[in-house]
């Protein structure tokens, strides 16, 4: 099918909005089998990989708002997901997988996959290359105002 769509700004900004938010929707499905949300799934999956890390650091790694990251981590501590301890300094909290977020992780890990090779199936890896390129140099224009 031939692309028909006019190029405007708001088209662009509007089409990112509806791919991620599209996108977005198809990882909550896929994690719904798990009891987990996209939010929930992100922070599971960068745990998984930065084992006893500094809330914060999480947050700002995965530029989550404050209040975001902490409600998100209630909701997988309460899940047993998730365990916080104090670190030597009192006010921070480490960020750990329990048994049962190890265990969760690869079916977790195994569905966000399928997913994400679904979505970019119909790109070609020069296609996915180009996309990532522009959309860094949005991404640094913004964190550059």
């Amino acid at each position: 099918m031939p692309n028909t769509l006019k190029y405007t700004d708001d088209a662009l900004i509007h089409h990112l909005y509806l791919t991620m938010r599209a996108f977005t929707k198809g990882v909550n499905d896929a994690m719904k089998p798990l009891g987990l949300y996209s939010s929930e799934w992100t922070v599971l999956n960068f745990v998984a990989k930065h084992d006893s890390f500094p809330q914060s650091d999480i947050a700002a790694a995965l530029e989550i708002e404050g209040a975001a990251i902490s409600k998100t981590l209630s909701k997988m501590e309460q899940k047993g997901l998730i365990v916080r301890t104090s670190s030597q300094d009192k006010r921070e909290k480490r960020i750990s997988l329990t048994e049962k977020g190890r265990e969760l992780y690869p079916l977790a890990a195994q569905a966000a996959g399928n997913h994400r090779s679904a979505v970019l199936a119909g790109l070609s890896r020069d296609d996915r290359q180009q996309m990532l390129s522009f959309i860094q140099s949005m991404l640094d224009h913004i964190h550059s105002d």
